[in-house]
């Protein structure tokens, strides 16, 4: 590695000196600015060089950062891409192998192997998502937008717990928890809105006429012919039941529902919360072993500014995570907590209640009816009625 650095230190500095030629037809002011700029870029290139020489890769990935920062040349990329693989930044690792890759235009093949290499094994401490929406969806994960689908690659993330959400064309939008391992290449789809169903026409019969043989009757039957169909002063169809009078259910199973995801999330962003942290643990213990102090990224002194500059950053992005996330958690778990009190009383309440309305229900009223029957005696004929209460 130390031959293959120090190749690419030579050409940055080849690449470069068309940079000090250049400024010196320019006005003086600007040619000054622009060399002193370049000089300070190769500059810490050569600490880069000399820092990952010695296996301090996190110094390494500093100065690195700063060169680019000073003059964003291919050659640093592939450099930078490779300290921050070592010093345990795949994320940032792979982002710099996949510019590397499309940005230079006159990589050698033993360069364009180095960066293919570094992408996989920096790819193999990640997880993979390959996500798959109606076309025109708008796609994040964990609140970072990543635009519309179909997305043109799988989406590279830290292993554990991640939101991926989907916002689709109707305005609905739809969540899913996915938790990749290191190395996991994880699908996660989402599926089109269903359209609503048309109801089918319900075909009305036409009415219908029966007339009996022999055309229609030319005569009313009389009352002592035909008993009539129908009771008098009463019906034996039973009246509408009375409402029971119970409570619905469904307020508080949506309340424990509210609940159940209120918890859930709170506990989701609980996780992010730790990993920040940890991040920023991590990052401030980098900052004191290798010589800062509390005050170290409150300071104003160029020295320290550019020493500590990159971690400072990482630093305060780290705390910043984590005020956000704990902020967010809390508002969960309130929501939770609210949701799941008000669906369980809900529920007790309406069992009690609906359990002493079903004790309490009238038996269904009896019915009866009058009718009349045809009667006939030896000598006599008439009507008399009949009836059940």
């Amino acid at each position: 590695m130390k031959r293959h650095t120090r190749s690419i230190a030579a050409g940055l500095i080849v690449a470069l000196a068309p940079l000090l030629v250049s400024v010196s037809v320019g006005s003086p002011a600007w040619a000054q600015s622009d060399e002193a700029s370049t000089k300070a870029a190769r500059a810490r290139f050569q600490e880069g060089v000399q820092y990952y020489d010695k296996g301090q890769y996190e110094n390494a990935r500093a100065a690195f950062l700063q060169a680019y920062a000073l003059r964003k040349h291919p050659a640093v990329l592939l450099n930078l891409a490779q300290s921050s693989l070592k010093s345990g930044h795949p994320m940032e690792a792979v982002k710099y192998f996949q510019q590397f890759l499309r940005e230079s235009t006159s990589m050698t093949p033993a360069q364009r192997s180095d960066a293919e290499r570094g992408l996989t094994e920096a790819r193999s401490k990640l997880g993979r998502l390959e996500i798959s929406a109606p076309t025109g969806a708008e796609i994040s994960v964990d609140s970072t937008s990543l635009g519309a689908a179909p997305l043109s690659d799988a989406v590279d993330v830290e292993p554990g717990t991640h939101m991926v959400r989907a916002k689709l064309s109707d305005g609905t939008a739809d969540v899913k928890s996915v938790t990749p391992g290191p190395g996991d290449k994880v699908k996660v789809v989402f599926s089109a809105p269903e359209a609503p169903a048309a109801a089918a026409p319900v075909p009305v019969p036409a009415p219908t006429t029966t007339t009996p043989p022999g055309g229609p009757a030319s005569s009313t039957p009389s009352a002592l012919d035909t008993p009539p169909s129908e009771p008098i002063g009463g019906t034996t169809t039973p009246p509408p039941a009375e409402s029971s009078g119970k409570w619905s259910l469904v307020p508080g199973i949506v309340g424990a529902s509210i609940g159940a995801a209120g918890l859930g999330t709170a506990l989701a962003f609980y996780f992010f919360k730790q990993s920040a942290q940890d991040s920023a643990d991590s990052v401030a213990n980098e900052i004191r072993s290798n010589g800062g102090t509390q005050g170290t990224c409150t300071s104003t002194d160029p020295n320290t500014v550019t020493r500590y500059g990159a971690a400072c950053s990482a630093l305060r992005d780290n705390n910043d995570k984590v005020d956000k996330n704990a902020t967010v958690g809390n508002i969960a778990l309130g929501v939770g907590i609210a949701g799941a009190v008000f669906g369980a009383t809900w529920l007790i309440v309406a069992g009690v209640h609906n359990s002493k309305a079903g004790k309490e229900a009238a038996p269904a009223p009896s019915t009866g009816f009058i009718r009349p029957v045809p009667m006939v005696l030896s000598n006599a004929k008439g009507l008399a009625l009949e009836g059940a209460f």
